[in-house]
């Protein structure tokens, strides 16, 4: 039975292979790859080219198994009730590159034998507690763990297996992040500091950036930095203090407090988010006043704005999502000034088009402005469309509105693209 399952798994992918030939020259290089012979000269295919060379340099040609065939003999040979034995196969062919028959080895092992500690980080299995567990499960057991307050299990066990064990840089990110919250939870403000420090510059050299988590550890570290004994001075009580039953309640109140404690961390990024907003209400005044005069310096501005305010909501999502709307509500509006202008032109050509007769040549050349003025209207709405999907629920009149008016741009340009091919 086991070896009916494997088959299926393992044999049946390697049923048509090729094999790997080992030609030996004159001078004493060795080739491995794919041979053949032509009629003067030997060719033998590698991983980074063709090579050719006359026969007369050819000292010998070796028939060898690749590792697939290897394998095949390899596990011909192998115990299948044997979890060790399946084991070192599974190693044996993790070295060879074949990834895929080791895993399917791991899994099959886990079958006969449940607690066998290699396979299971052979598969990237953590061990937590009493069972192993794949990692993002691990993850979430070890967030648990956090809230709990088990920060030894998770400085000493849990968070090293989970970094060993990481598949992905996401997922590496992901358990860096982790450790920088334990040690800051349990007070070790120096290490913490040095943890988010790293974790910004791997996020920052990650594909793609993780931006948001770089922007939000290295202010952490930042803050740790300037608090180096890990107590942070509240200027308001925070939360702010909301009506709760006709009470005001405020979870941490105004003075030293530890940044051990997560909304106190929370009300120290959100002071430096605070003053990014800040910093971002300027560019946008700025902006408003170069609009009219310098539409080109005013996009700086916006650009510089939504920078200040992509860092704000770094650090306390959609803290700044108000102001961020604004901007693309503006430059929506100098888009939709440009639209209307193009509108009008295209108006004004398609009433002469029918006023006088006209030859055949100057009538495609008015089609073909026509169609111009069509295109640059479309790609502003495009434009728009891009800018107003990133905010769905606040811009969605100018979402449907440039959504429709493109239908019909692009239902005139059909009309128009049709009459010039009809002409020519």
């Amino acid at each position: 039975m086991v070896r009916a399952a494997l088959s299926g798994c393992l044999i049946a992918a390697l049923a048509s292979v090729a094999a790997a030939d080992k030609l030996v020259l004159t001078d004493g290089r060795v080739f491995v790859g794919t041979v053949s012979v032509e009629e003067d000269t030997v060719q033998i295919s590698v991983p980074y080219g063709d090579l050719r060379f006359p026969k007369i340099d050819v000292e010998r040609i070796e028939i060898m198994d690749t590792p697939e065939q290897e394998f095949r003999k390899k596990l011909a040979d192998t115990a299948l009730s044997d979890p060790n034995a399946l084991y070192e196969l599974a190693q044996w062919a993790a070295g060879k590159g074949l990834s895929r028959q080791a895993g399917d080895l791991s899994g099959l092992i886990l079958k006969l034998k449940s607690d066998h500690v290699g396979a299971h980080k052979a598969l990237g299995h953590i061990h937590t507690g009493k069972s192993w567990l794949g990692f993002d499960a691990a993850m979430e057991q070890a967030r648990g763990k956090l809230e709990a307050g088990s920060y030894a299990v998770l400085l000493e066990e849990i968070l090293p297996a989970l970094k060993a064990a990481a598949p992905t840089r996401q997922q590496a990110l992901q358990a860096m992040n982790l450790l920088a919250d334990t040690q800051l939870r349990s007070g070790q403000f120096n290490r913490a500091e040095a943890t988010f420090g790293e974790l910004a510059e791997a996020a920052r050299k990650a594909e793609p950036p993780a931006v948001d988590l770089a922007t939000r550890s290295a202010m952490i570290a930042e803050i740790l930095h300037a608090n180096p004994d890990g107590m942070y001075i509240l200027r308001d009580a925070y939360p702010p203090a909301a009506p709760l039953l006709g009470t005001a309640r405020a979870h941490i109140m105004p003075g030293p407090a530890s940044l051990a404690t997560p909304l106190v961390l929370e009300a120290a990024l959100r002071d430096e988010a605070k003053k990014e907003i800040e910093a971002g209400r300027k560019f946008l005044d700025e902006a408003q006043k170069l609009a009219a005069t310098d539409p080109d310096s005013a996009n700086l501005k916006y650009a510089q704005a939504d920078q200040c305010f992509q860092r704000a909501d770094a650090m306390i999502p959609d803290i700044a999502r108000a102001h961020r709307v604004d901007i693309a509500r503006r430059k929506i509006a100098a888009m939709r000034k440009d639209a209307d202008a193009d509108a009008r032109d295209f108006d004004e050509q398609m009433a002469k088009l029918g006023v006088k007769d006209m030859a055949q040549q100057p009538y495609n050349t008015m089609l073909q402005r026509l169609i111009h003025h069509l295109d640059s209207t479309r790609d502003d709405l495009k434009r728009i469309i891009e800018l107003a999907q990133a905010y769905p629920k606040e811009l969605v009149l100018e979402l449907k509105w440039a959504e429709l008016d493109l239908t019909k741009i692009d239902n005139m340009r059909k009309i128009l693209v049709t009459e010039l091919d009809g002409r020519k």
